[in-house]
């Protein structure tokens, strides 16, 4: 396979990428910067736009190799190259040649393009997006021309925990689900996490993925992250899911009947027990309980302090008001954290808002009755692709 020489790309732009069989070469790629943390981050950030174009990710990649202009720097290029990752990089060697002039380090990638995925299969690729210091990790599942879904976790969860929704919705259209900030595998250095950043998070993760529009699903916290992207960006949302969330939204009818809700149940570590979770669902279903523990336990951020995020960001009639995309409201029946009553009057201050209740479940709908929740989530996305559908017709 043919070399070229080292090119320096702009921090933003896309490397240049050639092709022999499966085989894929991007030629060495340098980013001018500040400092050498800098440089490294923005030359390892061009190349991952430049897979994620041409449908690659950096789990495609067999190896990085670094050109340095001092090997002395082998060390912190390293240390810089390790947290862009975070933890989880690529195989990595040193070049003989130097970085172009001018830059402190280039690095070029050798990776191996997947054959296409026989009818059926689906596609899945996953990546990084950092962004304000920090690496959001997402992944995609499915592909094609339909609105693609965005799965917001919630507090006690990550991506891992929409595992029986990525394949269920992922044969219509693609689904995007991701990291917020300490949780799964996503960073939060600044331990900023919470609805203050979340939605600035969610709008990089789709710049990255270039996806303009999408339905945005949101699991209790992940609500207010997905109502906060809509504020910032109305055109983004297709369409909002709220999913035993209130997204923030605290009009006084919500607000009474939140207040009417139970108390939290501190939890008394017993296998299976978590308050996002029905009573009984434990009995029923412990394994799968067990595992929403485990799951839960895969972050930094400390649910009080969330909690307390979450409380301080609050919408009042007026904001609901200007939220004029279709709305579903997801109520588990057995929820004591956001109550049926609570998310039916969220429902009703949205101006396009509609409420569907999921028997048997408490706050976590999604994980305990999954069948029931995809079924309701892929009605609600089918009528928005026949409403899609007419409207593009009637302006051809």
């Amino acid at each position: 396979m043919t070399r070229i020489s080292p090119a320096t790309t702009k921090a933003g732009s896309r490397a240049t990428l050639h092709e022999a069989g499966d085989l894929v070469w991007i030629a060495p790629t340098s980013a001018p910067g500040a400092d050498l943390a800098a440089e490294t981050s923005a030359a390892l950030a061009a190349l991952g736009r430049t897979l994620i174009a041409d449908g690659l990710s950096w789990h495609d990649v067999d190896l990085v190799i670094a050109h340095l202009a001092d090997p002395a720097d082998e060390e912190a290029v390293d240390a810089s190259y390790h947290e862009h990752f975070a933890g989880a990089a690529p195989r990595r060697t040193l070049a003989p040649t130097r970085a172009p002039r001018g830059t402190h380090v280039a690095f070029e990638v050798v990776a191996h393009r997947r054959r296409d995925a026989r009818p059926g299969e689906l596609v899945r690729r996953t990546g990084f997006v950092h962004h304000d210091g920090e690496s959001l990790y997402y992944e995609v599942v499915g592909a094609g021309d339909a609105t693609p879904v965005v799965l917001c976790h919630g507090a006690g969860s990550n991506h891992a925990s929409w595992f029986q929704q990525v394949h269920a919705l992922a044969h219509e259209r693609p689904v995007i689900s991701w990291d917020h900030r300490g949780y799964g595998r996503s960073s939060d250095h600044a331990e900023v996490s919470g609805p203050e950043v979340a939605a600035g998070d969610l709008l990089a993760v789709l710049d990255e993925l270039d996806v303009e529009r999408a339905d945005l699903v949101g699991q209790s916290m992940g609500g207010w992250t997905a109502v906060g992207a809509a504020l910032a960006r109305p055109r983004v949302a297709r369409s909002l899911v709220l999913t035993d969330s209130i997204g923030g939204i605290v009009t006084d009818p919500v607000a009474a009947a939140l207040a009417r809700s139970a108390a939290r149940t501190p939890e008394r570590g017993v296998l299976g027990e978590h308050p996002a979770l029905s009573a009984d669902f434990r009995h029923r279903e412990p394994a799968l309980a067990h595992l929403y523990q485990m799951v839960g336990r895969m972050g930094s951020v400390d649910p009080m302090v969330m909690l307390e995020r979450l409380a301080r960001t609050t919408y009042g009639t007026d904001i609901a008001a200007s939220l004029t995309m279709p709305v579903l409201v997801v109520a588990g029946d057995r929820d004591t954290l956001f109550t049926p009553a609570a998310l039916r009057a969220v429902a009703d201050a949205l101006p396009d808002g509609r409420l569907v209740e999921i028997a048997d479940a408490g706050h976590s709908a999604y994980f305990e009755e999954p069948d029931s929740w995809n079924q309701a989530v892929r009605d609600f996305q089918r009528a928005l692709d026949r409403i899609d559908e007419k409207t593009l017709g009637e302006l051809r």
